[in-house]
């Protein structure tokens, strides 16, 4: 009775590592975010000439009209804050990034809007096969 006692005791402890382990994953996930204050599809909307952009209440970035910056957040729930410097009243709102990606691009003009999706994978741009024979050519020329 003792063994059995002592191994749901073992399995329990284990689960519970388990959990945390998860939990801990979870909060602790770090993501790579892409601001990005660029114009979008739609030739009415254009993007704002300068912004300042808070994610979880950190310090402000700086963004011009098609700048683009990076920062790192931990979790999947995030809050953002946009300030203008047109004198509009500030934008505030939530996104949620999924655990499964790395880096997401977040469109601050898409986002101000309305327009989904405002927040993506981002992907980065495949190398062009243009360039390969090329520095093959070099390296034969003896350069």
């Amino acid at each position: 009775m003792e063994n059995i006692k002592r191994k749901l005791i073992r399995a329990a402890i284990a689960v519970v590592w388990i959990a945390l382990g998860t939990v801990i994953f979870i909060l602790a996930r770090g993501h790579s975010l892409l601001l990005d204050n660029r114009n979008v599809e739609a030739p009415e909307i254009r993007a704002q000439n300068e912004v300042v952009v808070s994610v979880d209440g950190k310090d402000g970035i700086k963004l011009l009209r098609g700048d683009r910056d990076r920062l790192t957040v931990k979790g999947s729930k995030h809050t953002i804050r946009v300030e203008f410097k047109d004198g509009k009243e500030p934008f505030e709102g939530n996104f949620f990034l999924p655990l499964k990606g790395d880096m997401y691009l977040l469109s601050v003009t898409k986002m101000i809007n309305g327009i989904d999706p405002f927040v993506e994978v981002f992907q980065f741009a495949p190398e062009s096969r243009n360039a390969a024979p090329e520095e093959e050519e070099e390296a034969d020329a003896g350069f």
